[in-house]
């Protein structure tokens, strides 16, 4: 009896021991990486001329990290609402989508298709049905127009979408999840940046729109996972871009010092 005793008495201080140490770890690897996430990010976002945020959840730390040059702007989405579209259709359906349905999803997604796009948009209620869904997604800072790419959010807010799409989930099924993500995994070669600049193994979803004063809106969002196994949900959003080039060339540079820091 009194062996026994003391055999459970060990197991119990090595298990607090354990505890302890995964504590300390989860502590000091989110203390060392989120200062490093800041300098390399602001080394970029602070030098230029246009306004820039980005977001990046961890699930190694559980942790969402963020910067921006103007932080409580309100970004157009472009065409990066085109996953809210998506996800928001496949939760209002339980998950099941008519033929018509995906054929028109697979070009709003691949081809960035605008006209497949506004026809899902009407399944899904309009504007009431996309605010509806960034409610549902606890997206309290995105707010959706009628002219769906008008929709405005933060990159925050982008992450709770992209977590439900790529981690857990109590709105979308498995089956939807991965259904977005492989249209997400399989762009057109000329939505190839972005997200997709620090990694051969991405989803993504870009936007770009040329708005009157905001000049050009470049935005990306996604998911990139490392050769190691570890993986990241991302977005990122600017505007008043001189040019699609210059708008891409941050949001490239952004995405490749997240990389390894996040590896």
């Amino acid at each position: 009896m009194g062996a026994s005793r003391r055999r459970l008495n060990r197991r119990k201080v090595v298990l607090f021991i354990l505890i302890i140490l995964a504590a300390f770890w989860g502590i000091h690897h989110f203390t060392a990486t989120s200062p490093r996430l800041k300098s390399a990010w602001n080394k970029i976002i602070f030098t230029s001329n246009n306004n820039v945020a980005i977001a990046v959840y961890s699930p190694k730390t559980h942790r969402t990290y963020s910067s921006s040059n103007v932080p409580n702007h309100k970004f157009h989405m472009a065409s990066t609402v085109k996953v809210s579209v998506l996800a928001g259709l496949l939760v209002k359906q339980d998950g099941v989508l008519s033929s018509h349905q995906r054929s028109l999803a697979k070009q709003m997604i691949e081809a960035s298709d605008n006209n497949s796009t506004s026809e899902l948009f009407d399944d899904l209620g309009g504007q009431q049905g996309l605010q509806s869904t960034f409610n549902q997604f606890g997206m309290k800072d995105s707010t959706a127009d009628s002219s769906w790419g008008l929709s405005t959010t933060t990159a925050k807010d982008q992450i709770k979408l992209l977590n439900n799409i790529f981690y857990k989930s109590n709105l979308l099924s498995a089956d939807s999840q991965q259904y977005i993500s492989s249209l997400m995994s399989n762009v057109e070669s000329d939505q190839i940046w972005g997200v997709s600049a620090s990694s051969d193994n991405f989803a993504l979803k870009n936007g770009w729109l040329e708005n009157g004063n905001e000049k050009w809106i470049i935005n990306s969002i996604g998911y990139v996972k490392n050769s190691n196994g570890t993986s990241y949900t991302i977005a990122m959003y600017s505007d008043k871009n001189q040019s699609m080039q210059t708008g891409e060339e941050v949001l490239n540079q952004l995405a490749r010092v997240t990389k390894p820091i996040l590896n």
